[in-house]
């Protein structure tokens, strides 16, 4: 990792450079989005260090040695002669642009310019304890992991960050500066600027972005469309000439959301610029907004689902804005486009502010393109690809996985330009996005969010199947002069492959540099149904008459069903409902119900009447509830179920039990 990041130094441009950076400019990045639009200044150069297990090797023959190794933990630099762990070095000048951990433990030691300005727990650093450091910049994400701290760290000539942990796992994200800069070094004491700079971003961190921080110094102008989509139908407004869009917003019109699953899922984004026949960006609709899958309520900095509208009369569903903040700067035209691939009419509103000052000659353009495999096969799924100059910020990643074990191992990794190991090798999926817990928890809240920042959040999870978060780069965009390639490991357990990967990747790069991406197909559109491990449907394994009805996937209310279908029991007498299988086996069985039919109670009973278990309903969990343990044997197996509150039955869930 070492030899890889002075690589990265060695290879910058020499050219001069006059800029000076203040603490209170390093500030502002966290909220200059006009300076994303720019290409990296030459010799500015970006790099991560992290505890990634140096097992992981490219042998010189190109081949992946050891590639999924996965001791994060307690990988340093080297160990000083007084016991200190070296995390990260480098020459500057330069900043610590993000600060992560998984556990805050032991002594945190910064030198920077060869002085030690921080010497401290490293707990103090996310808590509010050491100043000017604590939330909403530096903050623990959960109650058991994901340290996260974005206030910037700057240096005029070096920087060095020790630990006394010995078993520690982070990443550290850094800007390398053009050789000259004049970086102001950080001081534990603000000065008036950079007080006031640390009180505009935290406002922002707390409150969103502002009109005027979104907006920008210029006049804007403001464009609304308001149409009903039948299916194949497309939304289109064009923006003659020179402009930069500040700010993209879009609304349901309609006064209840769509009844199909995912609907927005099957609805495209495209946005084109200065007349190319290639949309810069092609996604769905909820994806490119940030939620995967379908819509679930976040802010974040620049994208959220959630933004409240102040329209008078509006409805319910055209009162929340899903927005986008990034500007997209344009010289000869845009395009914006939204197709209805459902096949129920919906409502939609487009509403831009315009700034139509044209842009800087060498403006860079906003791209953001979705791909999917299903299943990954390859030890990395491929996030972006592609040539040119540009900056890396943003990745909207949706997994299905028919597991229950945790998916997410894999490391993000990052190749820029020239480098032949990545530039970027990180920990875990989900220390990429902020937080362990945020994704490892896989508590029974299946889509509901649980956890949401200004940078990075988590708007899905799941005990198995459907998972989906985000993270936004700003001060810590990745740079990159000649090409990026961006991969998430799929790092699976037992080897398996068998898990859907989609993500959108968000850039800003040159208007006519190549990329990997294919045009979207419908099939791209739709997710894996719901894949719970060892289902067995219920709906067609009822026997007898007069128990009730079976519902469908439309009728679920927005529910993923196991097989699309399920029971409706309707009767409080005994319902004889068959568990098909294989061999003669010892299980635990489990029932999987609509999780939002409230019952009063489920008791399942064997063939000899005798109670395998019961089960009231708890609003809090998934609809799966564990019956007990029982004998299946081949053929039928005949279980009598009483019900009291007309439950929705999914499926038997018939998990093995080891001897």
């Amino acid at each position: 990792m070492l030899v890889c990041c002075f690589a990265l130094v060695l290879v910058a441009d020499q050219a001069p450079a006059s800029e000076k950076l203040t603490q209170a400019d390093l500030l502002r990045r966290l909220i200059d989005l006009d300076r994303l639009t720019t290409p990296p200044p030459p010799g500015e150069l970006t790099g991560l260090f992290s505890s990634f297990d140096r097992a992981s090797k490219i042998d010189d023959n190109g081949r992946l040695v050891n590639w999924h190794a996965n001791n994060d933990y307690g990988q340093f630099i080297r160990r000083e002669p007084d016991g200190w762990n070296v995390m990260a070095e480098m020459q500057g000048p330069g900043a610590i642009t993000r600060f992560w951990c998984a556990y805050a433990h032991e002594q945190l030691r910064v030198m920077l310019d060869g002085q030690v300005v921080i010497d401290a727990p490293l707990a103090d650093l996310f808590d509010g304890k050491l100043t000017p450091f604590g939330s909403p910049l530096c903050y623990q994400t959960a109650s058991a992991g994901g340290y996260n701290c974005y206030f910037p760290i700057g240096y005029a000539k070096s920087c060095q960050v020790l630990t006394r942990a010995d078993n520690l796992c982070y990443q550290i994200d850094y800007v390398r500066f053009a050789p000259g800069t004049q970086v102001e070094t950080f001081k534990a004491e603000l000065d008036d600027g950079a007080e006031a700079a640390l009180a505009e971003v935290a406002k922002a961190f707390t409150l969103g972005l502002s009109e005027a921080q979104v907006l920008g110094p210029g006049k804007t102008g403001t464009i609304a469309v308001h149409e009903e989509l039948k299916k194949g139908e497309k939304l289109t407004e064009t923006i003659d000439g020179a402009g930069t869009i500040r700010a993209m917003h879009v609304s349901l019109t309609d006064r209840r959301p769509p009844r199909t699953l995912y609907a927005l899922r099957h609805c495209i984004l495209r946005l084109y610029w200065d007349g190319r026949e290639r949309p810069a960006i092609e996604a769905p609709l909820v994806d490119f907004f940030g939620s995967g899958f379908d819509r679930s309520p976040y802010n974040g900095l620049v994208m959220g689902t959630n933004e409240a509208s102040e329209m008078p009369g509006a409805v319910e569903e055209e009162g929340r804005f899903m927005y986008c903040y990034f500007p997209m700067p344009f010289a000869e035209g845009a395009r914006i486009e939204i197709e209805n691939l459902n096949r129920e009419k919906i409502g939609f509103m487009l509403y831009l502010r315009v700034d139509r000052s044209a842009p800087l000659k060498d403006s860079l353009r906003f791209k953001a393109r979705f791909r999917k495999e299903d299943p990954c096969k390859g030890l990395d799924f491929p996030v972006l690809q592609t040539a040119g100059r540009g900056r890396f910020v943003g990745c909207t990643l949706s997994v299905d996985c028919p597991r229950a074990r945790w998916w997410g191992d894999g490391d993000h990794k990052v190749w820029i330009d020239d480098n032949r190991f990545p530039t970027y090798f990180g920990t875990g999926t989900a220390d990429y996005f902020g937080s362990i817990i945020g994704l490892l928890e896989r508590t029974n809240t299946v889509g509901r969010m649980q956890v949401s920042r200004r940078l990075h959040g988590v708007t899905r999870t799941a005990p198995f199947g459907k998972s989906s978060a985000h993270r936004w780069h700003t001060a810590d965009c990745i740079n990159f002069n000649k090409l990026i390639h961006f991969a998430i490991g799929n790092c699976q357990p037992a080897d398996h492959r068998d898990t859907y990967y989609a993500t959108v990747a968000y850039w800003y790069g040159e208007a006519g540099a190549k990329d990997f991406f294919a045009p979207l197909t419908p099939e791209d559109l739709t997710p894996p149904g719901l894949r719970i491990p060892y289902a067995i449907e219920i709906e067609g394994n009822v026997r007898g008459t007069g128990w009730g009805t079976e519902m469908i996937q439309k009728y679920a209310g927005g529910e993923e069903l196991s097989g699309k279908a399920a029971a409706v029991i309707s009767t409080s007498k005994p319902v004889l409902i068959n568990v098909p299988f294989t061999e003669q086996r010892k299980v635990r069985l489990g029932l999987r119900v609509h999780p939002r039919r409230p019952f009063e109670k489920i008791e399942v009973r064997d063939a000899n009447e005798s109670t395998i278990g019961t089960v009231e309903y708890q609003r809090a969990i998934d609809g799966i509830y564990l019956i007990g343990e029982l004998e299946l044997t081949p053929g039928d197996n005949l279980l009598s179920v009483v019900c009291t509150g007309s439950p929705v039955l999914d499926c038997w869930i018939v998990e093995p039990v080891s001897e």
